[in-house]
């Protein structure tokens, strides 16, 4: 054991005298620390957004309160001149159709800096109206394809990509130089095997480095703001940490394996690219592409094809929100297709999700962050359910208002018909207590323990197979 210890302080020393490696991680640090500034920039926005629209809805509703005040302490007022009952919010039906204004706000996690996973398609929040949920389903961030496409530059896109590289670099020189300079048989008298020389120094070089990385991007995000010192906080930023060192470890048992079973730095450093090429781009690539063959999803324009058919099948005589209702029983079949091949896709993502390393690692990421596709179809399903307990408010609203009207009809808008005043008792969106609650890692993050396992035996199986062939 003191000769590991020793092995791996003599080992780190020379890491530490080498420029390549110095600068290597400087540019690793510079690299994660504007990851975390894009991150934290893209939280911060996305906050601001949602207290813009928490703004919104409050001053339109104190402005609702306001008017009506002065319209039914006098509705015959010049003011009120032109007023139609469609463009005011006196009026329920005007209200219920156009000036009502409430969103749907999504809880932003503690630690959502650290990963911008799938928010820049799945908004934070959205526009909830009494008549359907078209405007909700259709919002997303308005951006140019391209960039969405191609993705934000954020911490978790270092670390599930960038930083790899940098390990593999850090690590194939372990064992293949002492085999180039001759020096692996003289340190193999001291007592002490190939095996252990190869996971001493590779993993002292892995998760030293990986330790440096932690410590740097735990305290920048703390001293900038981007993650709250609160206990949700540190808890987003703990479990971001054990991610990062679990897929730091996956990475460093790589470079053994591929140190194991190559016979110069030469041969590592080409392997170890191919590796990362491999791992980190053609097995997601694969493991999409076969996602997407298994469980197809209809075309959208079969789905807007359909939403017209179904307009033309619903009577035109009916009253909005009944009409609405009619064209959602028309769409039921198509929706609920839609609706099967999402989940039918998500469950099949989450059974191969252990197949992709890579993809298991940001996926993780992108759940701590608060970013994950499944705990927005949650928030959507939750919008869901109030804008149908909107929709029979208003609904009711005005049934009642139909019944007033006609016992004392009035030649202007009035209380006794459809005269509406009581915009502090429209329901409000309120997020569960699961949504607002600290998200969990996913069970299926214990898979990389399996992969590193699985690569320490190939590591093995090299070193013994190079071991009997040194012999004959």
């Amino acid at each position: 054991m003191k000769q590991i210890l020793t092995l791996i302080v003599y080992d780190l020393r020379i890491q530490l005298r080498e420029r390549g490696s110095v600068a290597l991680l400087l540019v690793a640090a510079l690299l994660a620390g504007f990851g975390l500034f894009e991150g934290a920039r893209f939280d911060r926005h996305a906050r601001e957004a949602v207290a813009a629209a928490q703004a919104q809805e409050a001053q339109a509703r104190n402005a609702a309160n306001v008017l009506a005040q002065r319209y039914f302490a006098d509705p015959g007022a010049a003011e009120f001149k032109d007023l139609q009952w469609f463009r005011t919010p006196v009026d329920v039906r005007g209200y219920a159709f156009r000036e009502h204004v409430g969103f749907a706000e999504k809880p932003l996690a503690a630690g959502g800096a650290l990963a911008v996973g799938q928010a820049d398609l799945q908004p934070a929040y959205v526009r909830v109206r009494a008549e359907s949920m078209q405007s909700a389903r259709t919002a997303v961030e308005i951006e140019h394809p391209a960039r969405l496409a191609a993705g934000r530059f954020d911490l978790a896109f270092f670390v599930v990509y960038l930083w790899p590289l940098i390990l593999l670099a850090l690590c194939t020189s372990v064992l293949t130089q002492d085999r180039e300079s001759l020096r692996l048989r003289a340190l193999q008298l001291q007592g002490v095997s190939q095996g252990r020389m190869l996971a001493a120094q590779a993993m002292a070089r892995t998760l030293g480095a990986t330790a440096l990385l932690l410590v740097l991007c735990s305290a920048a995000a703390l001293l900038a703001g981007a993650v709250a010192v609160t206990s949700a906080g540190l808890h987003a930023l703990a479990a971001w940490a054990g991610v990062v060192l679990l897929y730091s470890a996956f990475w460093g048992a790589a470079a053994m394996a591929i140190c194991a079973a190559c016979g110069n730095r030469m041969t590592a450093a080409f392997a170890g690219f191919g590796a990362w090429l491999v791992l980190a781009i053609m097995l997601p690539a694969a493991t999409t592409a076969t996602i997407h063959l298994a469980a197809p999803v209809p075309q959208r324009e079969h789905y807007v094809q359909a939403m017209r058919d179904a307009g033309d099948r619903v009577p035109a005589g009916l009253p909005r929100l009944e009409r609405a209702v009619a064209l959602e029983k028309q769409m039921s079949g198509v929706e609920r297709q839609f609706q099967q091949a999402g989940s039918q896709r998500q469950a099949l993502f989450d059974q191969v999700l252990i197949i992709s390393p890579v993809t298991l690692a940001y996926e993780s990421m992108a759940v701590i962050a608060g970013h994950d596709g499944a705990r927005h179809q949650r928030f959507m399903s939750e919008v869901q359910q109030h804008q149908l307990q909107l929709r029979a408010y208003f609904q009711n609203a005005i049934q009642l208002a139909v019944q007033g009207d006609a016992k004392r009809h009035c030649a202007t808008t009035c209380l006794g018909g459809y005269g509406f005043r009581d915009f502090d008792g429209v329901p409000r969106f309120s997020a569960s207590a699961a949504l607002h609650a600290s998200p969990q890692l996913p069970s299926q993050l214990a898979a990389l323990g399996v992969w590193i396992a699985v690569l320490l035996a190939l590591s093995a199986a090299s070193l013994r197979w190079a071991g009997r062939r040194t012999t004959r």
